[in-house]
C-alpha cells in the first residue's frame, strides 16, 4: 500500500484486511482536537472511521481514501491507522502563463485536480504580459490571447471547491518589457546605455506606481485571495539611466526597498492584500532586510541543487520576516528537464522551510525559451513537491538520504499508477532519465542546459562540447527506444516522445552529424507539426511559434 504524499503516521496491518465495500459507509467524526488540515483514518474489519477538525481536513482525508480504495485487491484493502497533517502550512505551485504558453481553462482545471490530489493548497499564475483582461488596458489585449475576468472567477471557484487558494501574481518592476514597449508607457522604463527602453520600471517616477495601481484596478478583485505576488525580481536595469545618480548616492538596495515599501503600502492600504515579493535583490543587499515591510511575505527563490535555502531561511527567521521557500521544477530552458537538480532543489527547499518555520512552499514552473517543455516533463516535480512539502523529511538527520531515495521511487510509482497509467514498463522512470541528459554535457550551467543555450544562441562549439553532445545523442536515442516499448496514456507518451526527439535532433546536429541534410530538414518539419498539434490540445492557440522560430534559426544556421 502506497500513499502520496506519505502520511505522518502510517501503520499497516500485513495480516488483517477489510472489505472495500466499507468505502460506501465511512464514519466521519468531527473533533475539536483536530485543527486545520489534520485528519486520522482507521480502517478495521468492521468499518472505516475518519476524524477531522475542519472541512479542509475532511477533504484531505477523502483524497487519501481515494488512493487507498484505488489499490484494493480482490475487493479488499489492508487494515491501517493514519494520522496526518502538513509540515508546511501553505503549499503551492506557480505556472508561468506569460512566455507563450497560456493553458485553456479546462487544462488549468485538470492541473487543479492533480494539485488537490497532491494536497497542495495554493496556485499562482505568473503574469508579466497582456494575458489577463485588464480593465484599464483592454486595448493591448488581443482576443483569444488572455484569460477573461469571468474565467479567473470560474477558476477561483473551482480551486476553492478543492481547498486551493488562487493567488494573483502580477510582476511590477522588472520583466515589464511588454508594458514599456507601449508608446504611452515607454517613458516609465529605465533607459539603458544603448538608448533603448528596458523592461524595468523607473522606481523614482511616481508614474510607475500609478501604472501598477491601474493594473491592479479590476485585477485584484477577480481573485478571492488575501494575497498577491507582486514579483519585483530581476530589475536588471536598476542603477542605469534615470536611476544611476540615485543608486550611486543611496545604493541600489535602498532605491529598491523604497519602491518596495511604496508598492506594499498601496496594496495593503487600498486593496487590503498581503504582498509577496521575490527576494533576489534584498539578498544581494542584505543590509536592506531590516527595511522589508513586516506585513510582506518574502519569496526566497533559487533553482540550483546548491541553492542557499539553509542560509537564507536562517537569516529570514532571525529577522522575524514572513517567508516562503520557492524551488523550481528545473524543466524550463532544458526541453526534458534537469532531474537530479530538481530533486535536490525541491527536497532541500521543503526540508529547510520546515526546519526554519517557513510560512509556505511555492514550486515554480517557468517558461523561458517559449515554454518548450511539455507537461509530461513537469509532473514528477509536481508530485515530489507535493510529497516533500506535505511530509518533509528531517533536515537535521544524517541518514535521511535513504528516505529521500525511497521518496523518489514512490513518486515514480504514483506517476505511473495514477497519472501516466503505465504498462509494460515505467514511463515515469524513462522521463526522469531523459531529464538527466544535461549530466553528459561538457559542463553544468546555471538554470539551463548547454544544449538549449546553443540552440538559442547558435555559437560555435569546442571539441569537448561536441563530444558532450555526442554522448547526449546516444543516450537519448536509447531512451527513445525504451519509450517505444512502454504503454501509457497517449497524451503523456506523445509529449515524452516529442521532447525526447527534439533533444535527439539538436544533439545530433551539435555533435557535427549533419551530412544527411534532407533527413534533418524532414525530421525538423515532423517535430514542428507534432509540436503545434500537441500544444493546441491544451493551450490557447498562440505562443507555440516562440520556440519554433528559435529552432528554425538554429537549423538554418547549422545545416543550410
Amino acid at each position: 500500500m502506497k500513499i502520496i504524499p506519505i502520511p505522518k503516521i502510517l501503520e499497516i496491518s500485513e495480516e488483517s484486511k477489510a472489505s472495500a465495500a466499507l468505502f460506501n459507509s465511512i464514519n466521519f467524526v468531527h473533533s475539536f482536537d483536530f485543527e486545520g488540515e489534520k485528519y486520522s483514518i482507521d480502517i478495521e474489519k468492521d468499518g472505516i472511521k475518519v476524524v477531522y477538525g475542519s472541512l479542509e481536513g475532511k477533504f484531505r482525508a477523502e483524497t487519501t481514501l481515494k488512493q487507498i480504495n484505488a489499490q484494493s485487491e480482490n475487493g479488499f484493502v489492508p487494515c491501517l491507522h493514519i494520522v496526518d497533517y502538513p509540515s508546511i502550512k501553505n503549499r503551492g505551485v506557480m505556472l508561468d502563463i506569460s512566455r507563450g504558453k497560456l493553458p485553456e481553462l479546462d487544462t488549468l482545471k485538470k492541473y487543479v485536480d492533480l494539485f488537490a490530489d497532491l494536497k497542495y493548497n495554493q496556485l499562482q499564475l505568473y503574469m508579466e504580459s497582456f494575458v489577463y483582461e485588464y480593465k484599464n488596458f483592454k486595448k493591448y489585449c488581443t482576443e483569444g490571447y488572455y484569460l477573461t475576468r469571468k474565467e479567473i472567477e470560474e477558476l477561483t471557484k473551482y480551486c476553492k471547491d478543492r481547498f486551493i487558494e488562487l493567488v494573483p501574481n502580477q510582476n511590477g518592476f522588472g520583466h515589464m518589457h511588454k508594458w514599456t514597449a507601449q508608446e504611452e508607457l515607454k517613458h516609465l522604463g529605465i533607459v539603458n546605455e544603448d538608448g533603448k527602453v528596458s523592461g524595468t520600471l523607473n522606481p523614482l517616477d511616481e508614474g510607475s506606481l500609478e501604472l501598477m495601481d491601474k493594473i491592479y484596478d479590476g485585477f485584484m478583485d477577480a481573485f478571492d485571495s488575501d494575497k498577491i505576488n507582486i514579483g519585483l525580481d530581476e530589475p536588471f536595469s536598476l542603477g542605469k539611466g534615470q536611476t544611476k545618480e540615485a543608486c550611486e548616492k543611496y545604493g541600489v538596495g535602498k532605491v529598491y526597498t523604497d519602491y518596495l515599501k511604496k508598492l506594499c503600502h498601496l496594496i495593503s492600504s487600498k486593496y487590503n492584500k498581503t504582498p509577496m515579493f521575490w527576494d533576489d535583490i534584498v539578498f544581494k543587499h542584505p543590509e536592506q532586510l531590516e527595511n522589508v515591510p513586516a506585513s510582506a511575505i518574502v519569496m526566497d527563490w533559487g533553482y540550483e541543487s546548491e541553492n542557499h535555502f539553509d542560509r537564507n531561511c536562517r537569516r529570514l527567521q532571525e529577522n522575524g520576516l514572513r517567508y516562503y521557500v520557492c524551488p523550481g521544477t528545473s524543466a524550463w530552458a532544458s526541453i526534458t528537464g534537469r532531474f537530479n537538480n530538481a530533486v535536490c532543489n525541491i527536497i532541500d527547499a521543503a526540508e529547510c522551510g520546515t526546519y526554519y518555520g517557513a510560512e509556505g512552499f511555492l514550486l515554480t514552473e517557468w517558461g523561458d525559451y517559449g515554454n518548450v517543455q511539455f507537461p509530461a516533463m513537469t509532473y514528477f516535480a509536481f508530485v515530489l513537491g507535493g510529497a516533500a512539502s506535505w511530509n518533509s523529511l528531517n533536515h537535521d538527520c544524517e541518514t535521511a538520504y535513504l528516505e529521500r531515495r525511497e521518496l523518489i521511487d514512490d513518486c515514480k510509482w504514483y506517476l505511473d499508477r495514477v497519472v501516466f497509467k503505465s504498462e509494460n514498463g515505467s514511463l515515469a522512470d524513462i522521463i526522469c532519465r531523459m531529464g538527466n541528459y544535461y549530466l553528459l554535457e561538457n559542463r553544468l550551467l546555471f538554470n539551463s542546459t548547454e544544449l538549449i543555450r546553443y540552440v538559442g544562441n547558435r555559437k560555435d562549439i569546442t571539441e569537448a562540447e561536441r563530444k558532450g553532445f555526442e554522448r547526449v545523442y546516444k543516450y537519448m536515442k536509447e531512451l527513445k527506444d525504451e519509450l517505444d516499448t512502454v504503454s501509457a496514456a497517449d497524451e503523456h507518451k506523445e509529449e515524452a516522445i516529442l521532447n525526447c526527439e527534439m533533444v535527439i535532433l539538436f544533439s545530433k546536429i551539435l555533435s557535427g552529424d549533419i551530412e544527411d541534410k534532407d533527413g534533418i530538414a524532414q525530421k525538423a518539419q515532423e517535430i514542428e507539426n507534432e509540436y503545434i498539434k500537441l500544444w493546441n490540445k491544451k493551450n490557447h492557440k498562440f505562443g507555440y511559434d516562440i520556440f519554433l522560430r528559435i529552432m528554425k534559426r538554429f537549423i538554418d544556421a547549422k545545416v543550410n
